[in-house]
């Protein structure tokens, strides 16, 4: 980063950060680290209730609310090539698969995951996810892509 500063002569001097701040004119910018995106989805009369989205190359939470009477099970392409981590009342559901979870009625799991990049220009997408109880419960989250070059 550069600065320009205008000397009361009308000369004008372009002056880099390093230097500025050896000279301790400058303090240097400290990138406040991003607050992790948040995905809601309530289960509720067989439905699912969905507020949120998240970035690529994010740390994002999906927080899971069952507020039905039953057992949900919650699966998603989101997860392809994505670590997951489960906290809260979920439980992985042992033998469907290796990110289908459960949760049980009245109860609430939080789904951590940072979903990496593709080599390929994919831009914003959104994916679709399931109760593998219930076929007929789908939804769909959204993948925000920023594209754009910065100026400097």
């Amino acid at each position: 980063m550069r600065y320009v500063t205008m000397l009361g002569t009308g000369i004008v001097t372009v002056v880099a950060t390093g230097a500025l701040i050896g000279m301790g004119m400058v303090a240097p910018a400290v990138r406040a680290e991003e607050p992790t995106k948040k995905i809601e989805i309530v289960a509720k009369d067989k439905e699912w209730k969905v507020s949120g989205y998240t970035l690529k190359d994010e740390p994002t939470d999906i927080v899971v609310r069952n507020e039905d009477t039953i057992q949900h099970g919650f699966n998603s392409s989101l997860f392809k090539d994505a670590k997951v981590t489960v906290e809260g009342d979920g439980t992985l559901a042992k033998g469907k698969g290796p990110n289908v979870y459960r949760v049980d009625p009245g109860k609430t799991m939080i789904l951590h995951f940072t979903k990496p990049s593709s080599n390929a220009d994919e831009g914003s997408k959104t994916y679709a996810f399931w109760c593998d109880l219930h076929p007929n419960m789908k939804g769909e989250m959204f993948v925000v892509s920023f594209k754009g070059q910065g100026g400097g």
